[in-house]
């Protein structure tokens, strides 16, 4: 059976906003640091749809990763699952079973980076030190901006049309920790229906909306979907700088690309 147009949506959302975020994983976290440190290898993962190949190629060179779209011209090893269906229950946290072709001594070391993601949707009583309290933070804020990006390059009707009525701006994303303003730190820029997610403080403009999380502890709450963002302002967890209207409308698309993606 063909998946539907949101199933699509989300596949193509998780292989060019979820996926890239296993840098983090491999720049942070020390055992996938240690596994990846010397491999060099691709892995293509994807699955059948109506007789067709969605899927994407993930190239790891001594601890860097580049995720591409599409099939790799040779895979190291591949998985494939016989629907996209399939494929997203176990992204989200599901069981399923895909073929497996090439090197099968790789599949261990890329099944620990893969449920690396789901940090994001650990829960928060379960993070076990500061270190799990910070990768959850910044593995989220990088991947939901990389996201938002990515729903309108997709071309979400409602995305494309709340970037094309604005004419450049910045929607920071900021968390302090132990005296640092911006211990994480990404951002997303429109301009006339383009838009691009990015790391770091954007120095050359002014945010337009500054999304300002005072503490992991803050953050995580709101990203773990404990208060509401509404409540949480009011508790002081995040302060929002500059448009209230903008930061809600986002705050929206976040609610959405994570009921997508998790």
């Amino acid at each position: 059976m063909a998946a539907s147009q949101q199933e699509i949506m989300a596949a193509k959302l998780f292989f060019n906003a979820a996926f890239p975020t296993m840098q983090v994983l491999l720049d942070d976290d020390y055992k996938l640091t240690k596994k990846f440190h010397r491999f060099s290898g691709v892995v293509q993962f994807g699955a059948k749809n109506d007789g067709e190949l969605l899927c994407c190629h993930m190239i790891f060179d001594n601890g860097k990763l580049t995720v591409k779209e599409g099939p790799a011209e040779k895979a190291d090893l591949t998985l494939t699952f016989s629907s996209v269906k399939k494929m997203l229950a176990i992204l989200k946290g599901g069981l399923a079973m895909p073929s497996i072709k090439g090197d099968v001594r790789i599949l261990p070391r890329f099944l620990t980076l893969l449920l690396g993601l789901m940090i994001m949707t650990k829960p928060n009583d379960k993070l076990k030190d500061e270190g799990e309290k910070a990768l959850k933070v910044k593995c989220s804020l990088y991947m939901i901006t990389r996201a938002l990006s990515q729903y309108n390059k997709l071309g979400d009707p409602d995305m494309r049309e709340f970037c094309e009525r604005q004419p450049d701006r910045i929607y920071q994303f900021q968390v302090e920790h132990n005296g640092i303003p911006d211990y994480i730190a990404c951002y997303l820029r429109i301009k006339a229906g383009n838009s691009k997610s990015g790391h770091g403080m954007y120095k050359r403009r002014t945010p337009f909306v500054l999304f300002h999380f005072y503490s992991l502890e803050g953050a995580l709450k709101v990203l773990g979907k404990e208060v509401e963002f509404v409540e949480a302002t009011e508790k002081g967890y995040v302060e929002t700088v500059g448009s209230p209207e903008y930061a809600l409308y986002l705050n929206d698309y976040m609610a959405v690309l994570q009921a997508m993606l998790t």
